[in-house]
């Protein structure tokens, strides 16, 4: 039981921390030294409200495996970590380069908020699948 605690409060932790990382820059650059019309290479709007809607999910997972006491809700919140990294690889991988071939002067690097992001899906998809784990061997 301790440990279902324990993974529940890692999960909300790291959701809470994915929700403030949200509200950091997850790009460097120089606005000034992008090409007329470019778009700017920060993590866009679309993007920051599917992560913000997959973060509260497992927030609400973690608080109702808080109150049940029991691994199962918060397994799912795997698929809300997957989802958040997912989103933050793809960004880091692809976006990111690209922008900066488009713009070289303009120095494209991932900022503190895109790190914060992806080690908070990190850290949700493993508690989710350790409380799956947990689960499993309960049965």
């Amino acid at each position: 039981m301790a440990g279902n605690r324990a993974l529940a409060w890692a999960g909300a932790i790291a959701a809470v921390g994915g929700g403030v990382g949200l509200a950091l820059p997850t790009a460097h650059y120089l606005p000034s030294h992008l090409p007329l019309g470019a778009l700017e290479p920060d993590l866009d709007l679309g993007l920051r409200l599917v992560c913000a809607g997959a973060l509260a999910l497992a927030f609400a997972l973690a608080i109702l495996t808080l109150r049940r006491r029991q691994a199962e809700p918060l397994a799912f919140a795997s698929l809300t970590g997957i989802a958040v990294a997912g989103i933050l690889l793809h960004y880091l991988v692809i976006t990111l380069p690209g922008v900066n071939r488009l713009a070289p002067s303009a120095a494209v690097q991932p900022a503190v908020g895109a790190w914060v992001l992806l080690a908070s899906g990190l850290v949700l998809a493993a508690t989710g699948f350790a409380a799956a784990a947990a689960a499993q061997r309960a049965r």
